[in-house]
């Protein structure tokens, strides 16, 4: 069992101001997507992690708080 932290994830619940000071915080200024945090995921369930076991996985995309 493992689980992921995908960090802010834009799926259009945060208004605009709040989505524009969020995305001051990503060194890449975008926050991440929802295809992004399935591509972790889907990774996870491959044969290629099955030594990943019990983990947290942070994916933020450098996102400073």
């Amino acid at each position: 069992m493992n689980a992921v932290n995908p960090g802010p994830v834009d799926t259009g619940y945060a208004p605009p101001d709040v989505h524009e000071a969020m995305r001051r915080r990503f060194p890449r200024g975008r926050w991440g997507t929802p295809e992004e945090a399935a591509k972790l995921v889907g990774f996870l369930a491959t044969d290629d992690a099955d030594w990943i076991t019990g983990q947290t996985i942070s994916s933020e995309g450098g996102f400073r708080r």
